[in-house]
């Protein structure tokens, strides 16, 4: 299922700032967890919560939190998707936070099984990464998973919502632009400031 949030007037101002070319370093990051952040609303839908007591300012209450074990696991493919993970993981309460740089034998120590897995990256593009990530969480049987990311090309986004029917994709923005940046036009490197190096 693919929930496509380009068309909403909030992620569309919210995304805006991500897009400009004045925007970077640490105000880029701000405007990724900020996008994250409208993003989990999506992302942590299948979260079930159950109730727990609370005291309230007018004296006990009944609120709300995550099952112990069954938080999501927020699954960062670094480096990029780092601020939009932050962002997505400051809303979902109990939710763990893992950067992930690709290797599969970093991934074996994280308990996926019977866990609720959500896949963040900052740009699909053929969704190559997105892809060999799920590939290697599918054979670990996690309870669901969710892939949210800030902006995909629509041909690569069809590739991996036509392959992984049972995964959710929560997208802040789709695209028909393809997203090999290089120097200023890479988004990591935006981020953190590498922009002037060679690559």
């Amino acid at each position: 299922m693919l929930h496509d949030r380009s068309e909403c007037p909030v992620m569309r101002l919210l995304v805006d700032r991500t897009r400009r070319a004045s925007v970077s370093g640490p105000s880029l990051a701000q405007a990724h967890r900020e996008v994250g952040s409208a993003l989990a609303p999506f992302a942590g839908r299948r979260c079930e919560l159950h109730a727990v007591p609370i005291d309230h300012v007018a004296g006990p209450s009944q609120g709300v939190e995550i099952e112990r074990g069954a938080a999501p696991i927020v699954l960062i493919l670094m480096r990029a998707g780092l601020f939009v993970a932050e962002g997505l993981w400051s809303s979902i309460a109990g939710a763990a936070l893992v950067p992930w740089g690709g290797e599969p034998a970093d991934l074996s120590a994280v308990p996926v099984e019977g866990r609720p897995v959500i896949v963040v990256d900052s740009v699909i593009n053929t969704g190559r990464s997105i892809h060999k990530t799920l590939d290697l969480l599918e054979v670990r049987r996690p309870a669901w998973i969710t892939v949210a990311a800030l902006v995909a090309n629509s041909e690569g986004l069809s590739s991996c919502a036509s392959r992984w029917p049972d995964v959710e994709f929560v997208v802040a923005r789709v695209s028909s632009r393809s997203y090999v940046g290089r120097g200023g036009t890479d988004t990591g490197a935006r981020l953190f400031g590498t922009t002037s190096w060679e690559g």
